[in-house]
């Protein structure tokens, strides 16, 4: 979900594991059962305006987090988002829409069009293991610091080298996220 996606943001695994499990819980739901993590009983928590104390705080989850989640949650409430958009619009309308969230960049737009919708075609050029990975597997060197990939300066390297996938990318950057996983 788009909140999973949020919570997650710049956290490493594990500790994004633990925020989520504690977000579950402060809405009433599981990892195992999401059915209570809705918009309406996100927005119920925060009626009273004490989201540090009902929301950010029991959580984990930073101002900026909670403040996006909440404006996610009241996105789906006034029909600015649905999962039916979410779902059957096109890359570019979906990327359009979440946008507008304040909280939602492009990475985070990606990574809910690749790993929750299954999108074909997604190159996460804005996330760290696919750039590690296409750095690993073409052997190049980035124009980043200590020649890593960086997103901007990389970014027409990284599409070139991904080309070939096209319109099947989102293949070659989920083999990204395994190459990094690689020991050795």
């Amino acid at each position: 979900s788009l909140c999973r996606i949020v919570a997650g943001q710049q956290l490493a695994g594990s500790a994004a594991n633990t925020i989520w499990g504690r977000f579950l819980e402060v809405v009433g739901a599981s990892k195992n059962d999401t059915t209570n993590l809705t918009p309406q009983a996100i927005l119920s928590i925060v009626r009273d305006n004490d989201i540090e104390g009902d929301l950010r705080a029991p959580s984990g989850l930073s101002n900026a987090k909670c403040r996006c989640i909440i404006a996610l949650s009241e996105a789906f409430e006034g029909g600015e988002l649905s999962d039916d958009i979410l779902t059957s619009a096109s890359d570019e309308e979906v990327s359009l829409k979440l946008n507008n969230v304040k909280g939602i960049g492009p990475w985070s737009v990606d990574m809910f069009l690749l790993f929750e919708c299954h999108r074909k075609d997604i190159l996460p050029i804005g996330d760290l293991a696919v750039r590690n990975g296409t750095a690993k597997l073409w052997k190049v060197k980035g124009k980043g610091k200590n020649g890593n990939m960086c997103a901007q300066k990389d970014k027409h390297l990284i599409e070139s080298l991904h080309e070939p996938f096209s319109p099947y990318r989102s293949i070659s950057s989920y083999y990204m996220y395994q190459l990094v996983d690689v020991k050795g």
